[in-house]
């Protein structure tokens, strides 16, 4: 599937400007390269290939051919989804002697033997360029592929000319990085969105005679006659499928179908990909087939193979039992539980103002159990995972109207809900549920999100609950309980816009802080400390730091995992004062790398702990770990920018004079944002939790023996080997992603990522490996350095470009939002070469790069390995 936002450019003064931009809506925008490519789009005589929905290119790549299939439409705005399959050939040849692919099946069967003949030429070149990760981090993630297009089409000894960008998402980008993208080609740039493929608007210039015909084959055309006799979403679908048909537009279509044009815009889409198959088995099972027509005329779509109904197994859903969907998803089941018991509640609470039927309530437990299933697959677009987990595979027990009410309440668990999101549910799949199904959905995703919100310590065992409720002027005020009631409620309380959007009355969330009725607090959490109250601080006295873990051989990965957090925790709180005092930054540097090194810790340690007790600690070490490393990140560049001065004569050192006020003033906010967090008590209550429980052996193990009594391989002398190998491979599999010319950079970046957590991996099984293990960190260790001073390069080079175009640090004000190019032009002569200086020194670690990797893939290293597992 390829998606792609396109814009068509008005002028040449644009297309100029586009080609000096180095970022856009955060991304960074790597160097051009300038490209010629000319197609050649074919179809036969009849245009058998476009009533199809489809349209074929022929673009040639050195002495090769490359043939593509693209579909059409599936345009929303600018932005395309589009199926495109390709196949690459020696020279050409017809369809019927190119390589077994999905591409020549599927071009045969629209065409069978029927010669493909050119219909027009485009000439493009193309300035395409790299986007990737915002922020602070560049070039941490390659998000999209940036294409500037000045593209001449020729067709029956005409020409046309015009200026478009396209954007095409990247395996490593997300839909919401494209939608980013495009919000600020329109905004910030003004620029129209393109519905219209090149083809598309190359078929309009010349003018190409169109297939005749309706939509449907005659055998299709039967088939959704039937299914249109439905009063469902399905009957639907196929009454605007047989409007199209009959050539009506499509906002025609949608009116006679009862949905929107934009719904109808989708299907067609579907439709044209996929044909029949956008219907269930189930449905498509109990429509009576037409006999094909014979003598159908050549100019009409056929009637394919792919016709005959049988979708893929995947493509049906496959009700799973809830058990399964937690195993196989890894769902928090305490943590789903809790939820599903807070949305009970709230259910019986509010029953007055929702009036939900009873039968419902069950409904809501599932959901609410389900709510969290695509956190562990998509931890940023979770609940678009989740959504599409629970269509492919829904709770088993629910009827097909049941099913897509779960999927859309898990769909409605995003971060916030607003007006416009909720008026957007109507351009969805949202809109093919009938009526009275909608209202409730929304309703129990409302109930959902306050339950969630209730339960976001999570930290099981002090668990916040409902006390009293009161009703008072519009207002219901609920009461909660529990150690972490204030971190609970507020949540709750946040979590409560999708019920404030749907009831006229209010929900108030107040937390209770005093001990509960009877002067006692609830024996579930008596023992834990109350946010903002500490009775017995936590105290780990850090006089002086130890050597080593202390891990033995026969230790439990839970325990050795233990005694690893404990180690680097305590360095954590020793260079605690340091880096709030500032004078020293190599204080910051070791509190932060005892964070990273409890980070590195997870993945490795993770199969053996219960994860959902350490989950506060996770995000407790994340949010420790950002606020430091904005600070170090910003040490890091000047004290790199210092040695570039020293270099300098004096006369000359006064050139980044303007950069290092900026730098300043960056710094200066950045360890305000970092004292204010660890003088907040988000802080105090992660290091007294985790403090400890890392005192306490045993704490957040895993059984080490199945139920049916079979032991698991959990002591380090089993498992280290396998833990080692598996980091190894990790590194190893770039080999051929990185040893060819013109290696993305975030590639690279990707490959020093894995070498981290090989190395953090032998470093923390140290002590139980031979000494082999001292020379193998070192290698690592020179190619994660190499590495890493490559990133710094690309980081600096970003932040200089951003210097010299805006004269800020970044491009952004200080509400987030993008500058715009200043009046008058930065002049920063010393700035600019700093960042050529910045530039060759990337282009030195580029070519340097061969003999860091070398170390790691000699022979010596494969011994080395081989040589410090032997010790277990």
């Amino acid at each position: 599937m390829e998606i792609e936002a396109k814009f068509a450019l008005p002028d040449e003064e644009t297309f100029q400007r586009l080609r000096a931009a180095d970022h856009l809506a955060g991304f960074a925008l790597s160097t051009g390269r300038v490209k010629e490519v000319r197609d050649t789009y074919l179809d036969t005589a009849g245009r058998l290939i476009l009533a199809a929905g489809y349209a074929c290119r022929r673009r040639e790549l050195g002495d090769q051919v490359i043939m593509t299939l693209k579909g059409l439409g599936g345009a929303e705005g600018g932005v395309h989804r589009r199926e495109e399959l390709e196949v690459m050939l020696p020279a050409d040849q017809p369809p019927a002697e190119w390589p077994a692919s999905p591409v020549r099946d599927r071009v045969l069967q629209l065409v069978g033997e029927t010669s493909l003949l050119p219909l027009f030429e485009l000439l493009q070149t193309r300035s395409v360029r790299l986007v990737s990760g915002g922020g602070h981090r560049g070039g941490e993630r390659q998000v999209a592929e940036w294409s500037l297009d000045e593209v001449h089409v020729f067709a029956g000894g005409l020409e046309q000319a015009y200026f478009e960008l396209e954007v095409e998402l990247a395996p490593e980008g997300t839909e919401d990085d494209l939608a980013a993208i495009v919000a600020c080609l329109q905004d910030e740039w003004g620029l129209a969105p393109e519905p219209q493929s090149k083809f598309e608007r190359a078929l309009e210039f010349a003018a190409v005679p169109l297939p005749q015909g309706g939509l449907l084959a005659p055998q299709e055309r039967a088939v959704c006659q039937q299914i249109a006799t439905r009063d469902d979403m399905y009957g639907r679908r196929a009454r605007a499928l047989l409007a199209l048909d009959e050539g009506v537009t499509q906002v025609e279509a949608g009116e006679r179908a009862a949905m929107s044009d934009r719904r109808v815009r989708h299907w067609l889409a579907a439709f044209r990909r996929r044909r029949l198959d956008i219907f269930p088995a189930r449905v498509l099972a109990v429509a009576p087939r037409a006999p094909t027509p014979s003598g159908t005329d050549a100019a009409q779509p056929e009637v394919l193979p792919e016709l005959e109904l049988q979708p893929e197994a995947e493509e049906l859903p496959q009700p799973l039992t809830l058990e399964t969907l937690f195993d196989r998803y890894a769902v928090d089941r305490t943590h789903a539980r809790i939820v599903a018991d807070h949305a009970l509640a709230l259910f019986d609470h509010l029953l007055p103002f929702h009036s939900l039927p009873p039968e419902r309530r069950s409904l809501l437990e599932t959901a609410a159990l389900v709510h969290n299933v695509g956190v562990e697959t998509d931890p940023d677009r979770h609940h678009v995972v989740g959504r599409d987990i629970l269509l492919a595979h829904p709770p088993a027990g629910l009827d097909e109207c049941e099913r897509q009410m779960v999927a859309l309440t898990t769909f409605l668990h995003r971060k916030r809900i607003t007006r416009k999101r909720l008026a957007n549910l109507a351009e969805s799949a949202f809109a093919e549920l009938p009526e009275p199904a909608q209202a409730e959905t929304l309703a129990l995703a409302a109930l959902i999100r306050m339950a969630d919100g209730l339960d976001y310590s999570q930290t099981g065992t002090g668990t916040s609950r409902l006390g009293q409720v009161r009703q008072r002027e519009g207002i219901v005020e609920m009461e909660v309980l529990g150690p972490y009631a204030a971190v609970d409620a507020e949540q709750a309380q946040a979590k409560s816009d999708l019920w404030r959007l749907l009831f006229d009355i209010d929900v108030r969330f107040e937390p209770a802080l005093a001990a509960e009725p009877g002067g006692t607090a609830s024996s579930q959490s008596s023992s834990l400390p109350s946010p903002g109250v500490v009775e017995q601080p936590f105290e780990l006295v850090v006089s002086e730091l130890p050597d080593r873990p202390g891990l033995e051989a026969d230790d439990s990965m839970a325990e050795a995992a233990r005694k690893t957090f404990l180690f680097h925790f305590q360095r954590m709180l020793y260079h605690e004062p340091g880096t709030r005092l500032g004078a020293d930054i190599e204080e910051l540097h070791d509190m932060r790398v005892a964070t990273r090194r409890m980070r590195a810790a997870i993945p490795v340690f993770g199969d053996y702990l219960d994860m959902g007790a350490m989950r506060p600690f996770v995000k407790g070490l994340r949010r420790t770990g950002r606020v430091l490393g904005a600070v170090r990140d910003l040490d890091v560049f000047w004290e790199k920018t210092r040695r570039y001065l020293d270099t300098l004569l004096p006369e000359q050192q006064s050139g980044l004079d303007p950069l290092r006020a900026v730098w300043e003033a960056e710094c200066e906010e950045a360890r305000e944002r970092m004292l204010v967090y660890l003088d907040g008590d988000r802080y105090a209550r992660f290091v007294e939790r985790f403090g400890e429980f890392l005192q306490t052996p045993g704490a957040g193990a895993l059984p080490v023996v199945l139920e049916g009594g079979e032991p698991l391989p959990h002591r380090l002398r089993h498992v280290v080997p396998a833990a080692v190998y598996q980091r190894l491979a990790a590194v190893w599999a770039y080999d051929e992603w990185v040893t060819g010319p013109d290696v993305p950079l975030a590639r690279l970046h990707q490959l020093r990522i894995a070498a981290k957590g090989l190395r953090y991996t032998l470093e923390f099984f140290q002590e139980v490996l031979g000494p082999e293990a001292k020379s193998l960190i070192k290698e690592i260790k020179g190619l994660q350095d190499h590495l890493g001073d490559l990133q710094d390069a690309v980081v600096a080079s970003n932040l200089l470009r951003d210097f010299l175009t805006w004269g800020t640090w970044g491009h952004r004000d200080v509400e987030g939002k993008y500058v715009s190019l200043p009046t008058v032009p930065i002049v920063a002569p010393g700035v600019a070469a700093y960042l050529t200086a910045r530039q060759v020194e990337l282009q030195r670690l580029l070519d340097t790069f061969p003999d860091a990797w070398a170390q790691i893939q000699s022979l010596d290293f494969r011994h080395w390995v081989a040589g410090a597992l032997a010790a277990l």
